[in-house]
C-alpha cells in the first residue's frame, strides 16, 4: 500500500505534463523544467508507485498499464489543484488593493470621482498611471484601461467604456482672436513626435496652420494644466478637466480627430474576483453617467 506521504504533487504534476505531451522535451518546456529535473521526477514517481510508467520509444513515449491506470486519478489531482489556485487568488484579492492601470488622463478623471468609487466598491484601490501597458496575465494590475489600442492577444475580457474628448484649452484673459489665425499666440505644447496621428502632432500640425508658437512643451498633463491657469498658453488637455476649470476656456470645439475610445480589460481568470467585479461594475457606471462630459459634449 503506497503512503500518500511518498508522492509528491510536483512529481504527478510531471507525470500529467508528460502524459499529455507525449514527450519528455514538451513536458519540459511546458513546466520550465529543464529534461534531467523532469527525468528525476518522474523516476522518484515511478519508485513510489513499484513500476514504470512509460515505455520510451524511439520517437515518443507511451503509458504503460500502471501508467494508464493512475492517469485519471493524477488529472483530478490536477484540475483539484488548478481549482485551488483560482480559489486562493480569489481570496488574495479581497486582501489587497484592486489595481487600476491607466493613461494620465483617465486616471485623473479617476482620481476626481475618488470617493465615488471607494463607497460604491468597498474596495481599496491602487491607482497606476502610466503610458506602459502593464501585464495582466501577470498580475502587475488587475484591471487596465486603455486608450483605443487593445492587444489582441491574451486571455483578456474587454468592454467600451466611452469616449474621451480633447481640446485646446487658453485662460479667459489670455489675448488672441480665437475664430480665425493664432499669429504669435503662446502655446504649451507635448514632446514632438513624427507619428501621426497623435495628440502632439496633431497640437503641432493645428499650430503651424494657424500661425501660433510653441513656448513651452510639457510632457505631463498636471504640469499643461497648471501651465494653463497660470496663462503661459494654450494647451491641450481632457475636456472632463478642461471644462471644469473655471479660469480656462475652450479654444476650439473637440476635434473628431482628438476623440478616443476608452476600454476596459481584464484577465479572464480574474474577473470573478468579488473585489475585481465590484472595481468594473462601479467604472463601468461611472464612465456611463458622465459620458456627455467625458466627450466634451
Amino acid at each position: 500500500m503506497i503512503d500518500d506521504a511518498d508522492l509528491d504533487w510536483e512529481d504527478v504534476r510531471a507525470f500529467l505534463a508528460t502524459a499529455r505531451c507525449g514527450s519528455l522535451t514538451g513536458a519540459a518546456q511546458r513546466l520550465r523544467l529543464s529534461p534531467p529535473t523532469l527525468g528525476r521526477r518522474l523516476k522518484r514517481l515511478e519508485e513510489a508507485l513499484g513500476g514504470p510508467l512509460f515505455d520510451r520509444l524511439p520517437n515518443r513515449l507511451e503509458l504503460t498499464v500502471l501508467g494508464r491506470s493512475v492517469l485519471d486519478s493524477a488529472a483530478a489531482m490536477g484540475d483539484a489543484a488548478a481549482a485551488f489556485a483560482r480559489n486562493a487568488d480569489r481570496l488574495a484579492a479581497t486582501a489587497r488593493p484592486v489595481r487600476v492601470t491607466a493613461t494620465t488622463s483617465v486616471s485623473a478623471f479617476l482620481t476626481l470621482h475618488l470617493s465615488d468609487l471607494l463607497a460604491e466598491t468597498g474596495a481599496d484601490l491602487t491607482i497606476i498611471s502610466t503610458r506602459n501597458a502593464l501585464n495582466l496575465a501577470q498580475r502587475e494590475a488587475d484591471i487596465a484601461l486603455r486608450m483605443d489600442r487593445v492587444p489582441a492577444e491574451g486571455d483578456l475580457v474587454t468592454r467600451r467604456l466611452g469616449r474621451f474628448g480633447f481640446t485646446l484649452y487658453a485662460k479667459q484673459d489670455l489675448r488672441g482672436d480665437w475664430s480665425g489665425r493664432w499669429d504669435g499666440a503662446p502655446v504649451v505644447g507635448l514632446p514632438e513626435t513624427r507619428r501621426r496621428p497623435s495628440q502632439s502632432g496633431w497640437v503641432d500640425d493645428t499650430v503651424q496652420e494657424r500661425g501660433a508658437r510653441v513656448v513651452a512643451r510639457l510632457s505631463e498633463l498636471p504640469m499643461r494644466l497648471d501651465a494653463a491657469r497660470r496663462g503661459m498658453g494654450m494647451t491641450l488637455l481632457p475636456c472632463v478637466l478642461g471644462d471644469a476649470e473655471p479660469v480656462l476656456v475652450r479654444v476650439i470645439d473637440p476635434p473628431s480627430a482628438l476623440r478616443e475610445d476608452v476600454h476596459l480589460l481584464v484577465h479572464r481568470g480574474r474577473r470573478d474576483a468579488p473585489a475585481v467585479a465590484a472595481v468594473v461594475d462601479a467604472l463601468v457606471q461611472l464612465f456611463r453617467r458622465h459620458a456627455e462630459a467625458l466627450a466634451g459634449e
